[in-house]
């Protein structure tokens, strides 16, 4: 797409979970500030991180890619913390133009897909809290 509005990003930080929300169009124009934001968020360690496109209205392939690094990178970060620690990524994804891309890559099947950010944010706290080792 061409001459497309810059997108527009904001993160919170919801007992834990980092949530970072992104409007607009995620194509080849706007990649290069959503994948700031995500990094941007990542820096800080979050344990989880669910990333809200409920605002988004065209989901490109690029958007996809940054979305599937996203979460390699919070497994990876997740696999060096101490035993017993456990964090997760999700994304929010509520309409057609950003649920079709994901299902049709099943990206829904790497990683975790709700329809609001109220769901996706329950899920990942009765997921990923901070979980003991047993004994």
């Amino acid at each position: 797409m061409t001459g497309t509005a810059p997108i527009t990003t904001s993160v919170e930080h919801r007992d834990g979970i980092a949530v970072l929300t992104v409007g607009g169009d995620i194509d080849m124009s706007t990649a290069p500030r959503f994948e700031k934001a995500i990094d941007d968020v990542l820096a800080d360690d979050p344990p989880t991180l669910v990333i809200d496109l409920t605002e988004v209205t065209f989901l490109g392939s690029v958007g996809l890619r940054l979305l599937a690094t996203a979460n390699e990178r919070v497994v990876l970060a997740t696999a060096n913390k101490r035993i017993g620690e456990c964090g997760g990524f999700a994304v929010v994804a509520a309409a057609l133009a950003t649920i079709r891309p994901i299902e049709l890559t099943d990206l829904n099947e790497v990683f975790d897909l709700y329809m609001s950010l109220d769901d996706a944010l329950a899920a990942m706290r009765s997921k990923h809290r901070l979980r003991y080792p047993p004994g």
